[in-house]
């Protein structure tokens, strides 16, 4: 056979390579996890860098699975780290050709939450107080409870050392206010104190009951519980000068347009409508 008969073969020979089957994937070696730590909250973006990291079907973090991001290659994967409680986890990756060795994980717990001071102090037993807490790391925390009764939860400001809610109902006395957070609990220095609600006002008449649509009438409203009125409202606007007693409000009407307006005393505590109204001429 002549060299000019061998160069047909090696070139069908190069055309079809490579002509054996790849080899196998063999188990995954897990090397490193980077960020070997983070919040028990989970969230986190983590990288596995390894050798047979190929076809994974899960990634697991103290037997928790994690949310696999990315699979790049054979050497590197990106997953999001599942919530667990803090403390030391192994992490294991799982592929088509078993389960890797273990690299550890430290979940961390967050800095517990500390409060200073609660404003206001005082509140009636009815609940409903807007409260402002004082202290550092309460973007941390998960509940305000006073007297182990839950608060409603508004804001916190991006620093967490302002927490916003609304009290709950409770029992006229100091209440113990606890703030909670996955970091520990802390109790806020002298509580809230529940004060009995006052009666509402109730409001019988308003004296005139009419005046011109310019304003400037001065008025006078009768009732009851009247001593802890703040404003009175004609249709929304608020009149001027007003003084209250516990039978009393004076005052002087707002402009307002012709017609009826109703006629609103407003509390701390709500609001009351005066029989009647007031009618713009």
């Amino acid at each position: 056979m002549t060299s000019t008969d061998l160069a047909p073969a090696a070139a069908s020979t190069e055309g079809n390579w490579p002509w054996w089957p790849p080899a196998p994937w063999g188990p995954p070696l897990l090397l490193s996890v980077v960020p070997n730590s983070g919040p028990t909250g989970g969230g986190n973006l983590v990288q596995l860098t390894g050798v047979n990291l190929h076809n994974v079907i899960s990634v697991t973090f103290g037997g928790i699975p994690a949310t696999i991001v990315n699979q790049n290659g054979n050497d590197t994967v990106l997953v999001i780290a599942p919530p667990h409680a803090a403390g030391p986890v192994q992490v294991l990756v799982t592929t088509t050709s078993g389960t890797s060795n273990s690299q550890p994980y430290t979940y961390v717990a967050p800095p517990p939450p500390t409060a200073t001071s609660i404003t206001p102090a005082v509140g009636p037993t009815t609940g409903g107080t807007v409260f402002v807490i004082n202290g550092t790391n309460l973007n941390t925390v998960t509940s305000v409870t006073f007297a182990n009764v839950p608060a409603t939860i508004l804001a916190v400001n991006p620093a967490g050392t302002q927490l916003v809610g609304i009290t709950p109902p409770g029992s006229a006395g100091t209440a113990a206010v606890v703030v909670t957070g996955p970091g520990g609990s802390v109790t806020i220095p002298g509580g809230f104190t529940y004060f009995p609600a006052p009666p509402p006002p109730v409001a019988t008449s308003i004296a005139p009951t009419t005046g011109t649509s310019a304003g400037g009438t001065p008025f006078t409203i009768t009732g009851t519980n009247l001593g802890g009125v703040l404003a009175v409202l004609f249709n929304g606007v608020p009149a001027t000068g007003v003084a209250a007693t516990a039978t009393t409000v004076t005052g002087v009407t707002p402009p307002g347009v012709v017609g009826p307006a109703t006629v609103t005393l407003v509390t701390a505590t709500g609001t009351a409508t005066v029989p009647g109204g007031f009618i713009y001429t």
